[in-house]
Formats: structure tokens, sequence, C-alpha cells
């Protein structure tokens, strides 16, 4: 009966993750995101096995000759908490990011408009340079930037 309630909250959680993930918003997809690591932690922790046990730790290994299903099977212990970790650096690399992308779109500048952008759109061919100087890209957003005050 425990097994069911427990698939239930894991398929609940997951469901719930997928529809936060599914969204266009950065703090939904981040809350999704936190929701489908604590469902896999869970799922982890459900497979496993669910008994009082002693640490697996023996000091004199050569000698042991009692019982060994005595012992409580560390490895799904060290999986969530593995899995702990990495969820964390996960999300604070997508906050990183979005943190990244908000500043950049505050900034007021397209990012063609931008220099050193390394994904900016290439110039026409009539802009290429001849020698290695920038020279063609600064009159390029000048002339953009023109443009787009003309428009306003």
């Amino acid at each position: 009966m425990i097994a069911i309630v427990f698939a239930i909250l894991v398929a609940v959680l997951m469901g719930c993750a997928a529809y936060l993930l599914l969204q266009r918003s950065p703090v939904r997809m981040v809350l999704g995101l936190g929701l489908f690591t604590h469902a896999v932690n869970l799922l982890v922790f459900g497979t496993s096995v669910n008994h009082r046990g002693q640490p697996p730790v023996v000091v004199d290994k050569a000698s042991y000759a009692g019982d060994i299903s005595q012992f409580v099977d560390p490895l799904p212990q060290a999986l969530i908490l593995t899995a702990i970790v990495i969820s964390f650096g996960i999300v604070a690399f997508i906050m990183a990011l979005l943190h990244r992308r908000h500043s950049l779109d505050n900034a007021g500048d397209n990012c063609t408009d931008r220099i050193d952008d390394p994904f900016a759109l290439e110039a026409p061919s009539e802009l290429q340079p001849v020698d290695e100087d920038y020279e063609w890209l600064e009159d390029l957003v000048l002339k953009r930037r023109l443009e787009a005050k003309e428009d306003d």
C-alpha cells in the first residue's frame, strides 16, 4: 500500500515538473527542474530496500563469518547524495545563464550592435574587410543605429 502511494507521489511530481519545464517562463523552468530532481531522488529512494540494519563497515574482513544480509546497502544513499549535488550545480548554472541573459536584455543594445559579440550576424559581402581591422563593423553598427533612429 505504501509503495503505491509512493509511486503515485513520484508520478505526480514528475507530471508537475514536466508541465513546468514546458513553460516559457524561466522561473517556472527552474522550479520544474527542482521538482524533477526531487522526483528522481524519491524514485531512487523508493527502489532501494527499506529495512534497518548495521552500517556496512567491518574491521577485520578476513575473519568475518557473519550474515551479509544484516547490512544496509549504501548505494541508494550515495546515488541520492550525488544527484543532489549535481542538481544543485545544474540549477546554479542555469541561474547564472538567466542572469547573464537578463543583464544583456537590460543593457539596451542589440546583439548585432555589439562589436565584441562572437555570435553576431556576419557582415554583408560589400562590407567584408580587406585587411584585419574592424572598421567595417563599426560602420555597419553606425549605419544600423542611424536606420533605427530614422524608423522612430
